[in-house]
This record gives C-alpha cells, structure tokens and sequence, in this order.
C-alpha cells in the first residue's frame, strides 16, 4: 500500500507541476499579448492623429498654391500698362489731367428717386 500511495503523490506532483507550469506559460504570454496590444492601440492612435494632421497641411499647402497662382496672375496682370492704369483710375478715382464723366443709368436715377420719396414721405 505504501508503493500506491507514492506513485499516487507522485501523479498528482507532476500533474500539479504541469498545472503550475501551463499557468505561468499562460501568464508570460498574456502578459506579452497585453504588451502588444497596448502598443499596437497607441501606435495606430498616434497615426490617426498624424494622418489627421498631414491632411490638414494638404489642404494648407492647396490654398497657398491658389494664392501663389492668383499672385502670379496679379503679377502677371501688373506688367500690362492698361491694367495699371485701370487699377489707377479705381483707387485715385482719375489719373492727373484727366477729366472723370459719370454715366447715370436710368435705374439708378429711379432708385435715387425712391430714397427721396421715402425720405419725403417721413
């Protein structure tokens, strides 16, 4: 009887041992699958937030382009006597020894005739 109870411990030692050794396995690798999902979920949330922001430099760098391609446009336009002195004629309202005539339309002429009625009226 004492041999039974020897191999009897003795299964039951080595099938507590494999348990404890299985759950130590099992421990080192969640912790290593926990590792790398916490790693993985940060990476990826960091590349969301770069992706974001080249877009936004995108469409940045598209509106500068439209603006350079519009000062270009201007600069372009700047080297044509015409346009200069059209742009001239707008801000100084005439250029020196020049005469300016305004033609009146007839719609204007009636709304400037409605404003005096109105103001008439009060």
């Amino acid at each position: 009887m004492a041999k039974y109870r020897v191999i009897k411990s003795r299964r039951a030692y080595l099938r507590r041992r494999r348990v404890r050794r299985f759950l130590t396995l099992m421990f080192i690798v969640g912790v290593f699958v926990y590792a790398g999902y916490s790693t993985y979920y940060t990476r990826m949330n960091r590349l969301e937030e770069m992706q974001l922001e080249l877009e936004a430099y995108r469409e940045r760098h598209n509106e500068v382009l439209l603006r350079q391609g519009f000062y270009n446009n201007q600069i372009l336009r700047l080297e044509d006597e015409d346009y200069v002195a059209m742009l001239a004629r707008e801000h100084l309202r005439s250029l020196p020894n020049e005469i300016v005539f305004r033609v009146i339309d007839s719609e204007e002429i009636e709304h400037e005739n409605s404003f005096e009625d109105e103001y008439n009226e009060n």
